[in-house]
């Protein structure tokens, strides 16, 4: 066989298998649709940031000491803080902290003066039946807690108000519970506690913040 003619058809033969080789190659980069797949980027993945969090509204909260007039334990001052803040941190928007006992009118507005954004919350425990009335002993139903709430640097009044639970009922057959029970120190605390609780409550109103039902 011509030599020329053996070269001729090897050169047929590898333009073939160059072509075959070139479209296989271009099919391999089409998508099962026949669509081209885009060209893979390489590169930090992009992180989306979680908003951050509004800042909590910080409250500070002190109670006044009891009237030495009104013949109730000292430590109902306590009780009546303690129940307040605890109720106000049960909404999570808010950061209450206590000023402790024995904060007078005072104590208060020079605490807000200082204070650049904390409102500062004001206690207090008084009766409705004055000293001169000489009652023996302040009822639950007679003792009643004041807030004040200070707006920060200003000293500013923001709200203030009295929240009052009466526990004994007066229907038309008189007093429900004997009088003995109704004076009794254990009744009036329970009645603070949950003045105190309705005292948060309402300072919450304040800011038009509401403890969820789920907490």
């Amino acid at each position: 066989m011509n030599p020329l003619h053996n070269r001729q058809v090897l050169l047929i033969f590898s333009i073939i298998f160059v072509c075959a080789t070139v479209t296989h190659a271009q099919s391999g980069r089409r998508s099962s649709n026949g669509q081209p797949t885009a060209p893979s980027v390489s590169g930090p993945k992009t992180v989306e940031k979680t908003p951050a969090k509004a800042p909590k509204l910080q409250l500070l909260v002190g109670v006044e000491d009891r009237n030495p007039l009104m013949n109730v334990p000292y430590y109902l001052s306590d009780t009546v803080l303690d129940n307040c803040v605890r109720r106000l941190n049960e909404a999570t928007e808010i950061n209450a902290t206590t000023a402790g006992r024995g904060m007078t009118r005072a104590d208060s507005i020079s605490r807000a003066k200082a204070q650049k954004e904390a409102y500062v919350i004001f206690l207090q425990i008084e009766s409705d039946i004055t000293p001169s009335a000489k009652q023996s002993k302040n009822g639950p139903d007679e003792l009643y807690v004041r807030y004040t709430i200070f707006e920060p640097a200003t000293a500013r009044i923001k709200q203030w108000g009295r929240t009052h639970q009466q526990i004994y009922k007066v229907g038309r057959g008189g007093v429900s519970t004997p009088t003995s029970s109704k004076n009794s120190p254990v009744y009036s605390e329970y009645a603070l506690k949950q003045a105190a609780k309705e005292a948060a409550e309402r300072v919450l109103e304040a800011f038009e913040i509401k403890i969820r039902d789920d907490q």
